[in-house]
């Protein structure tokens, strides 16, 4: 706790989370280290994968799924901050406010990729005939290029023009780095509103439209009678719902 005590006072705030016993350490350690690991190598191997397989190279959409396994680093992010914790008092109380600016972002870059790769599989379900024509990699990569930047020039760059001693202990208060004491300025609050606005509400209202209408339409797909299902009602009625479930759970699952 003294190691608490000194970084504050050599950093102008209170580190006010008390430090975890040797059993709760010894608990997350042996959580957060494979977890950590596992995160590591998925991603990695996500990308080498899409890097040494032609046919994934040339599809318009990989470049998608490949920089999502990037912005998903964010969890590592997490961890190793977290196992810094855990070991060192002092460098997490230096790194705090950077980590907490790093993994905001990365969050929202990772939203704006899964909702780019829920519409990706919106248009190949509901116009697959004219998917490669409407998903082309001019279009993607101008996407992905949103989807990174945006969140960088609004979560890091836009701050510095406005920051302030209370802005910085708002953000470390939110991991318990601090205790917030001061008052957020009505630009913050606008700040802070639009990002979660443009950045968390809206692409998941995307999504949810996204994965309804496809619901509603594997269902419709699912209803529909075939030649012939009409001549043995009680056998076409079980054939037919049992086909239902089937291209319901298939169209779901892509």
């Amino acid at each position: 706790m003294d190691v608490s005590v000194g970084s504050s006072e050599s950093s102008g705030r209170s580190f006010i989370a008390s430090q975890p016993g040797a059993v709760s350490t010894a608990l997350q350690t042996a959580v957060l280290s494979p977890t950590f690991l596992a995160n590591f190598l998925g991603n990695i191997s996500v990308c080498l994968v899409i890097y040494g397989t032609r046919s994934l190279r040339q599809r318009p959409s990989s470049p998608i799924l490949a920089s999502l396994a990037v912005s998903d680093f964010s969890l590592l992010s997490f961890l190793l901050f977290r196992l810094i914790w855990l070991y060192d008092f002092e460098a997490a109380n230096k790194a705090c406010e950077h980590f907490i600016v790093l993994f905001v972002t990365l969050l929202y870059v990772s939203i704006g990729h899964i909702c780019l790769l829920s519409c990706d599989r919106y248009i190949a379900i509901i116009y697959p005939l004219r998917y490669t024509e409407i998903v082309t990699r001019t279009r993607v990569i101008p996407a992905l290029l949103v989807a990174w930047g945006a969140p960088v020039v609004s979560a890091v760059i836009l701050p510095l023009s406005y920051g302030n001693k209370a802005h910085s202990q708002f953000r470390t208060s939110l991991i318990s780095c601090s205790e917030f004491t001061g008052e957020t300025q009505p630009l913050h609050k606008v700040h802070v509103a639009v990002n979660s606005t443009l950045f968390v509400v809206i692409p998941f209202v995307v999504m949810i439209f996204v994965y309804g209408h496809i619901a509603k339409v594997s269902w419709f797909q699912s209803s529909r009678t075939e030649p012939g299902e009409n001549l043995n009602l009680q056998t076409a009625e079980l054939r037919r719902r049992k086909k239902k479930e089937v291209k319901w759970m298939k169209t779901i699952g892509n």
